[in-house]
């Protein structure tokens, strides 16, 4: 996970303000605690001079005291109450200027015991008992070694949380290890727990047992943190089924790696896509299972299900089929009857439950014919499948269940849940920036000012306007955003705090509820958070529905946007301009971000105010299809003076958009020869009258080829423009040219911006080269004619030396 840097300490004359200002969240020490205790607590970080408070996302954490805080660390006391479930929890830290990223803190079942060196030889380990957890560190190199003495029978578990702690990649490599060095077992990977181990073993005589742990390459470093939880606790690594039906009682198997044991449980009455179960019976595990719940019933797989005729009989959908594929080349098959016309979503769940299977899921008719299957599709844990079947007609369908290599066993667990498409509706903000989709998920309105986000909004089989629902905000805090329209994917939320709000915060649930009241729907927030991380590859996530928000000081500048005084028109460019207003002494430049645009309508993302400096402008660009309306424009202002980052939005400013006046088609192709004049003709379209001249330009060339302007009124059916080319017009073609109208506007000083004749094009041809003919001789017409003269007698042939020696010689013979 990557963190970010803030704070902004400004001088002006002899006072230091401190403004707004990102804090980051580097370490926890320890990384964890025991449930049902206080615990001493020291956080690292920037930024943390002006330290409030921690946010905590999860009920049952308090904050006691804050026990000494400086620029880069806090030492703070919080208690954990007893039925807080063991795991991670999220937290953030809310300084007086501002809020950090989130980070993790893990509540365990067992007190902790610091790592103590020396510990790196297994014939001086660190002494332990049964049913602790160790918070340790491997360097590089390092290997630490921990004993505990057991009698006959006695059972010894480990687990560890290292990857998910988040610091780096640390992949542990455990082993448990007999007074004779033997290893009776190790663990490496898991697939509940990706690099994370675990492993348990019964011991086969009394003794001293040593858990072993480190790097599984003989890495480590600085921050290769761990929480090594040993005890006589059961380990399962996967639950059979693996959910069930919110409110019910559910019988249970859960299986280990050398055995399994059951249990009934009484299961929650409202759904919660974190829910974990943990034992009742036995001695639990530090960690729990993934366990589905649902609104709906479980089918369980009844041997023998090898094929259709003998395939386990399952209620229609909405249903859960579960199973285990027992057996290499093991196969399953459940008959589920579905009706014509409904959209099957089949949702697998094996490698994500903690399950070893590769699950291949195919759907068939009764006929045997293939309707649908997916190997690979479910998700970050991709080895799961998940697919959509639409069904043709009423009748019983055929579902089979297979492990990808044919492999199987008792622990490869599947769990299908097939439902029909049903009405959903969520909304979350987008990742901001590559890698981290912490960056800007908090609210942090700072006093007298505001904070700005985007949430992108999802619908399935649900239509209509919602209503913006929020509950136990901030003293002094309220969200002007008000609906989320039924044609709109996206909307910005702007909430604003008074001035005199008091600094503080709050984790805010916030929901959608129809304006129609006869929709029951209801939308909620589902917004993920990478809690580990390495560049692009995500090992963990968390998802949260409610947001954190917080006030912070008042920033040292705030932003508006003028208010247009003409709309925006179909095919048409609008000028937005933003100004701010700095506190004395604060110069920092502004980065300043479009946070949302209505459909039909584009800008650049950010613009910039220089330093120093007060406006920026934004040009939107509406296409022929932008609907006509009024629209609330706000943009979010960051600005870093070198040591924090502050934030602030501008009030809503409406922004209107409206048909356009005219428009016209593409002026068809004119050539000219450079040096020469030429006209384009445009012929235009009245859509709606307009008051006094408008002025046409074609736009898109260069200097070199000046084209005169034109005047236009609402009679204008054709406007001619007068291309006047030099020596300096580059010769060849200028495409993509239009015509800019400025229309004015009744009762303003203003004009509207349209652009008609998109894609016209002018070509400039090479001029034509002059071609002399040839002179034709002058001869005097008197002139008497001349006697031709007599042909010139050859000249000699040359011979070569050897005929002249020939001739020679015949004429001495003569």
């Amino acid at each position: 996970m990557s963190y970010l840097r803030h704070l902004l300490l400004i001088t002006a004359a002899c006072a230091t303000h401190a403004f707004a200002a990102y804090p980051t969240f580097t370490t926890t020490v320890p990384n964890g605690a025991q449930r049902g205790t206080e615990v001493k607590l020291t956080v690292t970080g920037t930024q943390l001079a002006d330290f409030e408070s921690l946010i905590f996302f999860s009920p049952g954490f308090t904050q006691k005291s804050v026990d000494k805080v400086e620029p880069n660390k806090v030492q703070l006391t919080i208690g954990i109450a007893p039925d807080v479930p063991p795991g991670n929890h999220l937290m953030r830290i809310r300084t007086k200027t501002g809020v950090s990223h989130a980070r993790q803190f893990f509540v365990g079942i067992f007190p902790n015991v610091e790592e103590k060196e020396p510990n790196s030889d297994f014939e001086t380990p660190q002494v332990i008992q049964l049913n602790q957890t160790i918070e340790g560190v491997v360097q590089n190199e390092d290997v630490d070694y921990y004993r505990v003495s057991l009698k006959k029978g006695q059972r010894l578990s480990v687990e560890v949380d290292g990857l998910r702690l988040g610091y780096t990649v640390f992949d542990p490599f455990l082993a448990i290890i007999d007074k004779d060095r033997f290893e009776k077992v190790i663990s490496d990977d898991t697939i509940l727990h990706r690099q994370d181990g675990y492993c348990s073993y019964v011991a086969e005589e009394d003794g001293d047992y040593t858990v072993m742990i480190r790097e599984s390459s003989y890495r480590g470093g600085g921050n290769s943190y761990y929480r090594l939880h040993v005890g006589s606790f059961r380990r399962p690594d996967v639950v059979f089924p693996a959910g069930g039906k919110i409110g019910s009682k559910t019988k249970v198997r859960l299986i280990e790696r050398d055995g399994s044991f059951e249990e009934e449980v009484q299961l929650p009455a409202e759904i919660d896509p974190d829910f974990m179960l943990f034992s009742k019976s036995q001695e639990p595990a530090p960690s729990g299972n993934p366990f589905r719940l649902v609104n709906y019933d479980n089918a369980l797989e009844v041997e023998p299900n090898e094929d259709q005729a003998t395939a386990t009989a399952a209620a229609g959908a909405p249903i859960a089929l579960n199973g285990i594929i027992e057996k290499p080349g093991d196969v399953d098959y459940f008959k589920v009857p579905l009706k014509k016309g409904m959209t099957l979503e089949v949702q697998g769940f094996a490698q994500s439950i903690g399950s070893p299977l590769d699950s291949v899921v195919n759907i068939y008719n009764a006929k045997g014919g293939g309707m649908g299957g997916n190997d690979d599709g479910g998700g970050r844990r991709r080895l799961d499948s998940k697919f959509k079947v639409n069904i043709p007609a009423d009748g019983d369908y055929f579902v089979r269940v297979a492990d990808h290599l044919e492999r199987g066993g008792p622990n490869f667990v599947y769990r299908l849940e097939l439902i029909a498409a049903e009405p959903d509706l969520y909304f979350a903000s987008p990742q901001y920036t590559v890698n981290d989709n912490n960056y800007r998920q908090f609210i942090a309105v700072p006093k007298g000012g505001r904070y700005a986000t985007l949430v992108n909004i999802s619908r399935n089989n649900v239509s209509g306007d919602f209503k913006f629902a929020v509950q136990n905000m901030p003293q002094g805090v309220k969200l002007l955003t008000e609906l989320a329209p039924k044609d709109l994917g996206s909307v910005p939320l702007l909430f604003e705090a008074a001035p005199n709000a008091p600094l503080g915060h709050q984790v805010v649930p916030i929901n959608l509820e129809s304006v129609d009241a006869s929709i029951k729907t209801r939308g909620k927030l589902r917004q993920e958070f990478d809690i580990v991380r390495n560049g692009n590859v995500v090992y963990y996530t968390q998802i949260e529905d409610r947001l954190p928000v917080a006030v912070v000081e008042e920033a040292p500048y705030s932003l508006e946007i003028v208010k247009p005084a003409v709309p925006l028109v179909n095919n048409g460019i609008l000028e937005l301009k933003v100004v701010s207003k700095r506190k004395e002494g604060f110069k920092a430049p502004i980065r300043v971000f479009m946070i949302w645009k209505p459909n039909g309508v584009s800008s650049l993302g950010e613009q910039t105010i220089p330093e120093g400096q007060n406006e920026c402008v934004f040009q939107l660009d509406a296409n022929a299809g932008t609907p006509a309306g009024s629209w609330n424009f706000t943009v979010m202002g960051e600005a870093d003076a070198g040591g924090g980052r502050i934030y602030n939005a501008s009030p809503f400013t409406a922004v209107v958009t409206a048909p356009a006046y005219i428009t016209a088609p593409a002026i068809p192709l004119v050539a000219v020869e450079q040096g020469k004049e030429a006209v384009m003709v445009a012929k235009l379209e009245q859509l709606q009258p307009f008051e006094g001249e408008a002025t046409a330009q074609v736009l898109g060339v260069p200097d070199t080829i000046p084209i005169e302007p034109a005047k236009i009124t609402k009679d204008t059916k054709e406007v001619a423009f007068k291309v006047k080319t030099n020596d300096k017009s580059p010769i060849g073609k200028q495409a993509n040219l239009f015509v800019r109208v400025d229309v004015p506007v009744k009762g303003t000083n203003a004009t509207t911006i349209h652009r008609v004749a998109l894609g016209s094009i002018l070509r400039i041809d090479a001029p034509r080269k002059v071609v002399t003919p040839p002179t034709t001789p002058v001869v005097a017409a008197n002139k008497p004619k001349e006697a031709p003269k007599p042909a010139a007698a050859p000249a000699p042939k040359v011979l070569s030396r050897l005929e002249q020696l020939r001739q020679e010689a015949a004429g001495a013979k003569k």
